[in-house]
Formats: structure tokens, C-alpha cells, sequence
């Protein structure tokens, strides 16, 4: 399935140059299409930003990981302040200390650590796929507006048209002023829905800029054609697709990280050894002496069992999660695309049936006003049914592409791999 959404990014990438540097100023668009949209999203989101220093913690972390222990040194003296024979014996002793990391937990340590990275880039992916879902979505909020201020600047064309032909039936003494001032109440209503309807493209074109953390938008429209809708792939490969979708792949990096935690916690049951080695100065002497020990202590008690046995539980919690997920992911993406055939079966039914045949009845509920055959109210009336079916048929069909791109962003297809020749990363 290759929505508006998908077609706008493949050719945005085959035609056009790679994005500029972070940074680099260009030209405001007077109209901008989906795939800039999606461009400045990517580089400028601001829930995209956090990932940058998310990632380099995580990379600190993995650097702490792999560092060994420091060395420890000793100054012990001994038996001063002392009187009698004692204070003739005593020592000064210097000693070198080395904890001895055994079972590789450093190891391990760094296995987490690189585990915790990648849990991260997961993370990055599944934001990032959601700051393109929710663009997508914007924009064809703000193509939907648009469509409709065209349709309300129709209504009061319609609306101006019908004023002039009670106008002209008045002086034919075919109408009453009654109908004209049922066509000025027409207008004025036409006039007010065109103003709500720009009021709300401003709104949503603001909206939209926030997608780049812009508090202003410096574009005047987008470039969508609504009524442009592809076919729909059987739902089968969309199913399979679910499995290799970014929300799927942060549970494997999960399980991965959750088993590096417990083959850490497993390495930690085993003792270190600790390592001295140091010289001795007897005062009484005035001699010197080499002193060497080793130091572990006795697993008795505390075998690390409490962190086993809990990383063992995330592990199970993980496999918990990610069975519900799919279950229920496989579930929202039947709905939604059972929900995507019949709004195109509706978008359809109401652009290239309902439509048409509203229009032609309007255009001879005209003929038939000029004529006198119609009342005022029978011509309002077949322009009222024009402009509604009109009106849904716009909501049908971006109702349509915004279910595609709900589609995409569970399935991670195609958005994401188009984006990704973007070179955009955390």
C-alpha cells in the first residue's frame, strides 16, 4: 500500500536533492508539499531532539562499563605511641591493592551497556515514526480545511448567484421581497462559514508548524490532492509486515538488554578476588620486607539470588508485553483496515455517484427557478445537498488517507524506509 503520504516521499526522493545541512537557510515556500513537511519534522521535532542526549548517556554509560576497577593503596603503621619494647617494633607497611573482576562482569557490563544503546536507537525509530504519523496526519487536517474553504467560498458564489436571480424574478413580479430576504439570510450565512472555515486553516496551519517547533507557519497552503487514493494491499502481507515494525523491534532490543541484565546478575554471584602487594619497614631495623596477600569473600549469604531472580521476571514481563502487543496490534490494524475499504467505498460512492447527480439536479432546480417552475426554497435546497455531499465527500477522503497513514505507522512501511535515505538519525 503506497498512500498520498508514501508517493509524495518516494518522489520527493527521487527528484529532489538530499536535505540541506541543519542550519542552511532557504527560501520559504508559498505552498509546501508533504514531503518538506516531513523533511523539517525529522530535522526539528521537538520530541525528536531528546534522543541526541539520550543516546550519548547511554554511550557514556557504555564507556563507565568497561573501565576495570581502580587500584587501591595502603599506608599502615604500626604499634606508635607505644612504650617499652613495643615502641622498638614499629612497622611501617605501603601496599598495592587490585580487585580481580572474575565471572567477566566487565564483560557483561558492556554487553548491557551496548544492549541499552540499541534499546535507545529503538526508541529513536518509534518516535521518529510517530513524528512522521503525526505530520501526515496534520497535513491532511490542513489539506481537508483548505478543500472546505474552497467549498465555502463556493456556497457564497452559489449563495450571490441565487441573491441575483430573485432579484431579477422581483422586478419580473415573479417573487416577493420575502425571498429576497431569504437570499440575503443565505449569504450572509455562506459569508460567515467562509470566514470559520479560514479562521480554522490558520489554526491548523500553525498546528502543523509546531510539527518543526515553528510558532508561526511561513507557508500559505499545501499541496495535497485528496481525492487521489490508492488501491489498498491485501491485508495478509500488512500482517506480516507488523512483525518487523519498529514497535516490535524495541521489545527485541528490550529482550536483548533484559538478558544481558541477567547474565550480569549471574556474574556478580561469583566472588571477586582481591590482590595486595606492599613493603615493610621494621623502625627497630631499620629493614625491609615484601608483604603479598589475597582477599575473597565467602558466598554465604549473599549470591546476588534477589537481582537473579528479578531479571529473570523482566525477562518473563518483556515476553508478557510483547505477546499482548502483537495481539492487540494485530487487532487495531484489522479494524483499521477494515474501516480504510469502506471509507474508500464511501469517498467513492459520494465523488463519483452521489455528487454528480446532485450537481445535475442542481443545475436544472436553477433552469427551472429562472423559469419559475421552483420556489426559492427548492433552489436553496438542491444547493444545500450539493454542498453537503460535497463536504463529506472531502471528509471521506481524508478520513481515508489518515487511516493509510495509521496503517503505515503500525506497520513501519513504507514511510520509515523512504525517510530513512533522508540520513536522519538520533
Amino acid at each position: 500500500m503506497i498512500s498520498l503520504f508514501a508517493r509524495a516521499l518516494l518522489v520527493g526522493v527521487l527528484l529532489s536533492p538530499a536535505l540541506s545541512a541543519a542550519g542552511e537557510t532557504s527560501v520559504a515556500p508559498a505552498s509546501l508539499s508533504l514531503r518538506e513537511a516531513l523533511a523539517r519534522a525529522l530535522r526539528n521535532n521537538p520530541d525528536l531532539r531528546v534522543f541526541s542526549p539520550a543516546k550519548r548517556i547511554a554511550e557514556a554509560e557504555r564507556l563507565q562499563a568497561d573501565l576495570k576497577p581502580n587500584p587501591g593503596i595502603t599506608l599502615e603503621h604500626e604499634n606508635f605511641g607505644s612504650a617499652g619494647q613495643a615502641r622498638d617494633e614499629q612497622a611501617t607497611t605501603l601496599t598495592l591493592s587490585q580487585v580481580i573482576e572474575l565471572g567477566n562482569k566487565r564483560g557483561y557490563r558492556s554487553g548491557a551497556a551496548d544492549a541499552a544503546i540499541n534499546t535507545v536507537n529503538a526508541e529513536f525509530e518509534i518516535a521518529r515514526l510517530d513524528a512522521l504519523a503525526e505530520t501526515a496526519r496534520r497535513f491532511t487536517d490542513l489539506a481537508q480545511s483548505q478543500a472546505h474553504v474552497g467549498l465555502a467560498d463556493r456556497a457564497v458564489t452559489l449563495a450571490q448567484a441565487i441573491a441575483k436571480s430573485v432579484e431579477r424574478r422581483i422586478r419580473a413580479g415573479a417573487a416577493s421581497t420575502a425571498e429576497r430576504n431569504r437570499g440575503a439570510v443565505e449569504l450572509v450565512k455562506a459569508e460567515i462559514d467562509a470566514q470559520r472555515s479560514r479562521v480554522e486553516v490558520d489554526a491548523k496551519r500553525i498546528g502543523l508548524a509546531a510539527m518543526w517547533g515553528e510558532q508561526t507557519a511561513d507557508f500559505a497552503t499545501v499541496q495535497a490532492d485528496l481525492e487521489k487514493l490508492p488501491t489498498l494491499a491485501p491485508i495478509a502481507p500488512l500482517l506480516e509486515q507488523l512483525q518487523q515494525s519498529p514497535d516490535f523491534a524495541r521489545f527485541a532490543a528490550e529482550r536483548r538488554l533484559r538478558q544481558a541484565e541477567m547474565k550480569l546478575a549471574r556474574s556478580q554471584a561469583t566472588p571477586d578476588l582481591t590482590v595486595s602487594f606492599g613493603v615493610r619497614r621494621f623502625s627497630a631495623t631499620n629493614d625491609y620486607g615484601l608483604v603479598a596477600s589475597l582477599s575473597m569473600p565467602l558466598p554465604l549469604n549473599d549470591r546476588n539470588q534477589g537481582e537473579i531472580a528479578a531479571a529473570g521476571a523482566r525477562i518473563a514481563v518483556n515476553e508478557a508485553e510483547r505477546e499482548a502487543a502483537n495481539l492487540r496490534i494485530r487487532a487495531v490494524l484489522y479494524g483499521l483496515y477494515q474501516e480504510a475499504v469502506q471509507t474508500r467505498a464511501r469517498a467513492t460512492a459520494l465523488s463519483e455517484k452521489a455528487s454528480p447527480q446532485a450537481e445535475q439536479a442542481l443545475v436544472l432546480t436553477q433552469r427551472g427557478f429562472e423559469n419559475g417552475r421552483f420556489s426559492f426554497l427548492e433552489l436553496a435546497d438542491a444547493q444545500r445537498q450539493v454542498l453537503e455531499l460535497r463536504s463529506q465527500a472531502i471528509d471521506a477522503f481524508a478520513d481515508a488517507h489518515r487511516l493509510d497513514a495509521e496503517i503505515e505507522r503500525l506497520t513501519g512501511q513504507p514511510i520509515v524506509v523512504s525517510t530513512r535515505a533522508e540520513g536522519v538519525s538520533p
